[in-house]
């Protein structure tokens, strides 16, 4: 542990001379969907559906670049908003919005060929607060997620498409008239991104 310690202090220092870190400011537009699995066995007439709707981000990130390779460690603060209609039999469906406010750590790795890049990024997330009376996680507990993207660099601007896919859960349900729907509120995502170079 010690022996690798030491080598990522000596890189970081190597990186750090040769001018190759970086870091700077990120914001990005994300389109969710929390997956809702529902029995239909149980009540033909009681469905709900999740509609994705849009989110956001913004932080910050550190960029380490040693020739072709890159690893860019980011800090997100990352809203997410949900809308949940429950169909029941009745002529009026049940309209219920949620949010989540969470903290996001995605770590790219990638490889850059000029001005195009393309990574994988495990990402660390941590429930902060969730509106709309659902539950359907706890303040600070996390999950692992993982993104896989292509980006365009800029001279100071990057921008970069990703999606995002569940490792694990946050390990909830959606409880409903009720009826446990299971639910990966680790929530899928496209995500648009732009990082500027301070």
């Amino acid at each position: 542990m010690k022996r690798i310690l030491i080598a990522a202090v000596l890189s970081l220092g190597a990186w750090q001379a040769s001018g190759q870190l970086s870091r700077g400011l990120t914001a990005g537009y994300h389109l969710a969907d929390v997956r809702v699995a529902f029995n239909p066995l149980i009540d033909p007439t009681f469905t709900p559906v999740a509609t994705g709707r849009a989110g956001y981000h913004v932080g910050g990130f550190y960029r380490a670049s040693a020739g072709l390779l890159y690893v860019q460690p980011q800090l997100w603060l990352t809203g997410l908003n949900q809308e949940f209609i429950i169909e029941d039999g009745s002529f009026t469906p049940e309209v219920l919005d949620w949010s989540l406010l969470r903290l996001d750590v995605p770590v790219e790795v990638g490889v850059k060929l000029g001005p195009v890049f393309g990574f994988v990024a495990p990402v660390y997330s941590m429930a902060l607060a969730e509106t709309g009376g659902l539950n359907l996680t706890n303040p600070g507990r996390g999950s692992w997620g993982g993104q896989v993207g292509v980006g365009l660099k800029l001279g100071g601007l990057q921008v970069s498409a990703r999606y995002e896919g569940s490792l694990s859960a946050f390990g909830q349900t959606l409880s409903l008239g009720g009826i446990d729907f299971e639910t990966d509120n680790r929530i899928n995502q496209f995500i648009a991104s732009a990082a500027l170079k301070l």
